[in-house]
């Protein structure tokens, strides 16, 4: 036979696990970085620490070789994204996917 209490750590278990896997399809809206993140600043000290810029045509600074931006950068953690992104260089922000900053490092 059974035992009553048995029964009610089963249900429970059991209620836990349907309610995990109805929560498993909202998980990246809950969770999404870009949600959790804004856009840098550019008077963010540590922006003005590496030289940022949400345009490259606004870049002036001589480490700076065309065709270097965010986007292509290995730092910008999600190269698909179209406009803004994150990056490595700037933990709880994103960054212009047409951005640069001296710590840019090539894709590979």
């Amino acid at each position: 036979m059974h035992d009553r209490k048995t029964n009610l750590t089963r249900r429970r278990l059991l209620r836990a696990g349907i309610a995990s896997l109805a929560a498993v399809p909202a998980a990246p809206l809950i969770f999404s970085p870009a949600f959790a993140k804004e856009r840098l600043s550019e008077d963010n000290p540590q922006a003005q620490a590496l030289h940022y810029r949400h345009d490259v045509a606004d870049v002036d600074h001589a480490d700076y070789e065309e065709g270097q931006k965010c986007a292509n950068c290995q730092l910008y953690t999600d190269p698909d994204a179209a406009d803004w992104g994150p990056c490595s260089a700037f933990p709880g922000h994103l960054v212009s996917a047409n951005g640069w900053c001296t710590a840019w490092v090539p894709r590979g």
